[in-house]
Protein backbone atom coordinates (compact mmCIF):
# COMPACT_ATOMS: atom_id res chain seq x y z
CA UNK A 1 0.00 0.00 0.00
CA UNK A 2 2.88 2.49 0.97
CA UNK A 3 4.22 1.77 -2.75
CA UNK A 4 1.48 2.57 -4.31
CA UNK A 5 0.75 5.86 -2.30
CA UNK A 6 4.91 6.90 -3.07
CA UNK A 7 4.53 5.61 -6.55
CA UNK A 8 1.45 7.96 -7.20
CA UNK A 9 3.21 11.09 -5.14
CA UNK A 10 6.15 10.50 -7.44
CA UNK A 11 4.22 10.50 -11.06
CA UNK A 12 1.55 13.28 -9.30
CA UNK A 13 5.34 15.19 -8.68
CA UNK A 14 6.86 14.75 -12.21
CA UNK A 15 3.25 15.29 -13.82
CA UNK A 16 2.93 18.97 -11.57
CA UNK A 17 6.63 19.59 -12.90
CA UNK A 18 6.03 18.90 -16.42
CA UNK A 19 2.87 21.37 -16.24
CA UNK A 20 4.70 23.96 -14.78
CA UNK A 21 7.58 23.50 -17.41
CA UNK A 22 4.79 23.90 -20.22
CA UNK A 23 2.55 27.07 -18.75
CA UNK A 24 5.10 29.32 -17.19
CA UNK A 25 6.80 30.19 -20.51
CA UNK A 26 3.57 30.82 -22.00
CA UNK A 27 2.32 32.64 -18.80
CA UNK A 28 5.46 35.23 -18.28
CA UNK A 29 4.68 35.58 -22.29
CA UNK A 30 1.34 37.04 -21.76
CA UNK A 31 2.73 38.50 -18.57
CA UNK A 32 5.09 40.77 -20.13
CA UNK A 33 3.39 41.37 -22.95
CA UNK A 34 1.05 44.19 -20.78
CA UNK A 35 4.18 45.38 -19.20
CA UNK A 36 6.59 48.21 -20.60
CA UNK A 37 10.24 47.25 -21.15
CA UNK A 38 10.96 49.05 -18.44
CA UNK A 39 8.72 47.37 -16.37
CA UNK A 40 10.40 43.87 -17.91
CA UNK A 41 13.88 44.68 -17.12
CA UNK A 42 13.25 45.42 -13.21
CA UNK A 43 10.84 42.95 -13.00
CA UNK A 44 10.81 39.81 -15.81
CA UNK A 45 8.58 38.06 -13.21
CA UNK A 46 6.46 40.68 -11.55
CA UNK A 47 2.55 41.52 -12.05
CA UNK A 48 2.74 44.48 -14.97
CA UNK A 49 1.73 47.73 -13.03
CA UNK A 50 0.35 49.63 -14.68
CA UNK A 51 -0.97 47.15 -16.42
CA UNK A 52 -0.78 48.55 -20.78
CA UNK A 53 -1.88 47.48 -23.74
CA UNK A 54 0.40 50.56 -25.81
CA UNK A 55 2.57 47.13 -27.09
CA UNK A 56 -0.26 46.05 -29.27
CA UNK A 57 -0.92 49.36 -30.24
CA UNK A 58 2.06 49.29 -31.33
CA UNK A 59 2.07 46.49 -33.12
CA UNK A 60 -0.91 47.68 -35.31
CA UNK A 61 0.66 50.90 -36.28
CA UNK A 62 3.88 48.60 -37.09
CA UNK A 63 1.66 46.86 -39.53
CA UNK A 64 1.22 43.16 -37.70
CA UNK A 65 -2.41 43.17 -39.47
CA UNK A 66 -0.58 42.59 -42.69
CA UNK A 67 1.47 39.65 -41.68
CA UNK A 68 -1.05 37.92 -40.05
CA UNK A 69 -2.89 38.00 -42.62
CA UNK A 70 -0.45 36.71 -45.02
CA UNK A 71 0.05 34.06 -41.84
CA UNK A 72 -3.78 32.93 -41.99
CA UNK A 73 -4.25 32.87 -46.13
CA UNK A 74 -1.07 30.54 -46.70
CA UNK A 75 -2.02 27.77 -43.86
CA UNK A 76 -5.87 28.02 -44.43
CA UNK A 77 -5.46 27.42 -48.23
CA UNK A 78 -2.01 24.86 -47.29
CA UNK A 79 -4.78 23.04 -44.82
CA UNK A 80 -7.30 23.19 -47.59
CA UNK A 81 -5.23 21.68 -50.27
CA UNK A 82 -3.76 18.96 -48.35
CA UNK A 83 -7.25 17.76 -47.11
CA UNK A 84 -8.43 18.10 -50.56
CA UNK A 85 -5.59 16.34 -51.89
CA UNK A 86 -3.96 13.67 -49.57
CA UNK A 87 -6.83 11.88 -48.00
CA UNK A 88 -7.91 10.71 -52.06
CA UNK A 89 -4.58 9.56 -52.57
CA UNK A 90 -4.41 7.93 -49.37
CA UNK A 91 -7.97 6.20 -49.96
CA UNK A 92 -6.86 5.00 -54.01
CA UNK A 93 -3.73 3.51 -52.53
CA UNK A 94 -4.89 1.68 -49.15
CA UNK A 95 -7.72 0.01 -51.92
CA UNK A 96 -4.97 -0.45 -54.55
CA UNK A 97 -2.15 -1.71 -52.85
CA UNK A 98 -2.61 -5.18 -51.99
CA UNK A 99 -3.64 -6.13 -55.83
CA UNK A 100 -1.21 -4.20 -57.11
CA UNK A 101 3.33 -3.40 -56.65
CA UNK A 102 3.04 -0.24 -58.33
CA UNK A 103 0.96 0.89 -55.64
CA UNK A 104 2.65 -0.86 -52.94
CA UNK A 105 5.90 1.28 -54.19
CA UNK A 106 4.24 4.72 -54.63
CA UNK A 107 3.37 4.65 -50.99
CA UNK A 108 6.80 3.46 -49.98
CA UNK A 109 8.26 5.81 -51.95
CA UNK A 110 6.17 8.68 -51.03
CA UNK A 111 5.96 8.00 -47.27
CA UNK A 112 9.93 7.88 -47.74
CA UNK A 113 9.97 11.66 -47.01
CA UNK A 114 9.98 11.19 -43.72
CA UNK A 115 13.25 10.59 -43.51
CA UNK A 116 14.98 12.85 -45.73
CA UNK A 117 16.05 15.52 -43.63
CA UNK A 118 15.30 18.81 -44.84
CA UNK A 119 18.78 20.49 -44.60
CA UNK A 120 19.44 17.90 -47.35
CA UNK A 121 16.96 19.32 -49.65
CA UNK A 122 16.88 22.73 -49.31
CA UNK A 123 19.28 24.91 -51.19
CA UNK A 124 18.00 22.49 -54.26
CA UNK A 125 14.00 22.93 -53.43
CA UNK A 126 15.32 27.08 -53.03
CA UNK A 127 16.53 27.29 -56.50
CA UNK A 128 13.67 25.04 -58.15
CA UNK A 129 11.32 27.62 -56.97
CA UNK A 130 12.99 30.59 -57.55
CA UNK A 131 13.67 29.17 -61.57
CA UNK A 132 9.78 28.70 -61.50
CA UNK A 133 8.93 32.03 -60.79
CA UNK A 134 7.24 30.38 -57.06
CA UNK A 135 9.58 32.36 -54.47
CA UNK A 136 5.96 33.59 -53.65
CA UNK A 137 3.00 32.57 -51.26
CA UNK A 138 1.63 30.62 -54.01
CA UNK A 139 4.90 28.80 -54.01
CA UNK A 140 4.77 28.18 -50.27
CA UNK A 141 1.52 26.71 -50.00
CA UNK A 142 2.90 24.07 -53.16
CA UNK A 143 5.47 23.17 -50.87
CA UNK A 144 3.42 22.93 -47.98
CA UNK A 145 1.23 20.78 -49.67
CA UNK A 146 4.13 18.24 -50.76
CA UNK A 147 6.06 18.56 -47.47
CA UNK A 148 2.57 17.32 -45.47
CA UNK A 149 2.61 14.35 -47.91
CA UNK A 150 4.45 11.82 -46.39
CA UNK A 151 3.30 11.88 -43.11
CA UNK A 152 -0.59 12.59 -43.52
CA UNK A 153 -0.34 10.34 -46.27
CA UNK A 154 0.97 7.34 -43.83
CA UNK A 155 -1.56 8.60 -40.79
CA UNK A 156 -4.75 8.28 -43.60
CA UNK A 157 -3.69 5.09 -45.03
CA UNK A 158 -3.21 3.24 -41.62
CA UNK A 159 -6.25 4.84 -40.47
CA UNK A 160 -8.52 3.86 -43.60
CA UNK A 161 -7.61 -0.13 -43.27
CA UNK A 162 -8.30 0.13 -39.65
CA UNK A 163 -11.63 1.78 -39.45
CA UNK A 164 -13.48 2.17 -42.80
CA UNK A 165 -14.14 -1.65 -44.60
CA UNK A 166 -14.01 -2.46 -47.71
CA UNK A 167 -17.44 -3.54 -47.35
CA UNK A 168 -18.33 -0.24 -46.69
CA UNK A 169 -17.27 0.42 -50.50
CA UNK A 170 -19.40 -2.88 -52.12
CA UNK A 171 -22.33 -1.75 -50.23
CA UNK A 172 -21.99 2.03 -52.08
CA UNK A 173 -21.40 0.49 -55.16
CA UNK A 174 -24.69 -1.99 -54.62
CA UNK A 175 -26.95 1.23 -54.07
CA UNK A 176 -25.05 2.91 -57.22
CA UNK A 177 -22.74 5.46 -56.08
CA UNK A 178 -19.85 5.98 -58.60
CA UNK A 179 -16.38 6.29 -56.93
CA UNK A 180 -16.59 9.92 -56.67
CA UNK A 181 -20.25 10.27 -54.89
CA UNK A 182 -18.85 7.10 -52.52
CA UNK A 183 -15.80 8.95 -51.54
CA UNK A 184 -17.25 12.42 -50.55
CA UNK A 185 -20.83 11.29 -49.54
CA UNK A 186 -19.52 8.18 -47.31
CA UNK A 187 -15.66 7.90 -47.33
CA UNK A 188 -14.47 11.14 -46.60
CA UNK A 189 -16.97 12.20 -43.72
CA UNK A 190 -16.18 8.89 -41.91
CA UNK A 191 -12.50 10.09 -41.89
CA UNK A 192 -13.10 12.90 -39.38
CA UNK A 193 -10.87 12.29 -36.81
CA UNK A 194 -7.79 11.88 -38.73
CA UNK A 195 -9.02 14.92 -40.79
CA UNK A 196 -8.42 16.57 -37.12
CA UNK A 197 -5.57 15.32 -36.43
CA UNK A 198 -3.75 16.47 -39.87
CA UNK A 199 -5.28 19.89 -39.76
CA UNK A 200 -3.92 20.21 -35.93
CA UNK A 201 0.05 18.61 -36.97
CA UNK A 202 0.03 20.70 -39.78
CA UNK A 203 -1.76 23.65 -38.87
CA UNK A 204 1.28 24.15 -35.95
CA UNK A 205 3.68 23.21 -38.43
CA UNK A 206 2.75 25.80 -40.95
CA UNK A 207 1.68 28.62 -38.79
CA UNK A 208 4.91 28.69 -37.06
CA UNK A 209 7.27 27.71 -39.58
CA UNK A 210 10.01 29.85 -40.18
CA UNK A 211 13.10 28.34 -42.42
CA UNK A 212 10.50 27.96 -45.69
CA UNK A 213 9.45 31.48 -45.46
CA UNK A 214 12.57 32.99 -44.93
CA UNK A 215 13.92 30.78 -47.86
CA UNK A 216 10.81 32.07 -50.46
CA UNK A 217 9.79 35.29 -49.02
CA UNK A 218 12.10 36.88 -47.33
CA UNK A 219 12.99 39.34 -50.54
CA UNK A 220 9.76 41.14 -50.73
CA UNK A 221 8.45 42.03 -47.02
CA UNK A 222 4.99 42.49 -47.63
CA UNK A 223 4.59 38.81 -48.03
CA UNK A 224 6.51 38.09 -44.96
CA UNK A 225 4.53 35.90 -42.61
CA UNK A 226 3.88 36.38 -38.68
CA UNK A 227 7.16 34.07 -37.54
CA UNK A 228 9.63 36.30 -40.17
CA UNK A 229 7.80 39.65 -39.22
CA UNK A 230 8.81 39.11 -35.56
CA UNK A 231 12.26 37.85 -36.76
CA UNK A 232 12.75 41.07 -38.12
CA UNK A 233 10.88 43.19 -35.81
CA UNK A 234 12.93 41.62 -32.85
CA UNK A 235 15.89 42.37 -34.94
CA UNK A 236 15.01 46.11 -35.63
CA UNK A 237 13.31 47.10 -31.88
CA UNK A 238 15.45 44.30 -30.07
CA UNK A 239 15.76 46.50 -26.86
CA UNK A 240 12.18 46.82 -26.64
CA UNK A 241 10.82 44.04 -25.39
CA UNK A 242 7.19 44.46 -24.78
CA UNK A 243 6.05 44.96 -28.68
CA UNK A 244 8.25 41.59 -29.31
CA UNK A 245 6.15 39.97 -25.96
CA UNK A 246 2.95 41.08 -27.41
CA UNK A 247 3.49 39.90 -30.75
CA UNK A 248 4.58 36.29 -29.38
CA UNK A 249 0.84 36.29 -27.99
CA UNK A 250 -0.79 37.42 -30.91
CA UNK A 251 0.66 34.06 -32.97
CA UNK A 252 0.22 31.83 -29.71
CA UNK A 253 -3.57 32.66 -28.86
CA UNK A 254 -4.61 32.06 -33.19
CA UNK A 255 -3.30 28.81 -32.90
CA UNK A 256 -3.91 27.79 -29.71
CA UNK A 257 -7.67 28.67 -30.29
CA UNK A 258 -7.51 26.03 -33.44
CA UNK A 259 -5.94 23.48 -30.96
CA UNK A 260 -8.60 23.56 -28.59
CA UNK A 261 -11.18 22.76 -31.05
CA UNK A 262 -10.08 19.73 -32.63
CA UNK A 263 -7.91 18.73 -29.83
CA UNK A 264 -10.33 15.95 -28.59
CA UNK A 265 -10.17 14.61 -31.96
CA UNK A 266 -6.63 13.86 -32.25
CA UNK A 267 -5.57 10.95 -30.10
CA UNK A 268 -8.56 8.73 -31.82
CA UNK A 269 -7.06 9.86 -35.32
CA UNK A 270 -3.40 8.97 -34.21
CA UNK A 271 -4.09 6.22 -32.78
CA UNK A 272 -6.39 4.72 -35.60
CA UNK A 273 -4.17 6.10 -38.71
CA UNK A 274 -0.53 4.60 -37.16
CA UNK A 275 -1.68 0.81 -36.48
CA UNK A 276 -1.08 -0.67 -39.29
Amino acid sequence: MKTKVKSRVLIYTLLGIGLIALFLPLYLTILNSFKETRQITKGFFDWPAPFTLDNFSRLLEDGIGQYFGNSLVITIFSILFILLVIPMAAFSVSRTMERKRSFQFLYLFLIIGIFVPFQVIMIPITSLMSDFGLSNKLGLIILYLTYAIPQSLFLYVGYIKTVIPKEMDEAAAMDGCGKFKMYFKIIFPMMKPMHATVLILNALWIWNDFLLPLLLLNKDDTSWTLPLFQYNYQGQYFSDFGPSFASYVVGIISILAVYLIFQKHIISGMASGSVK
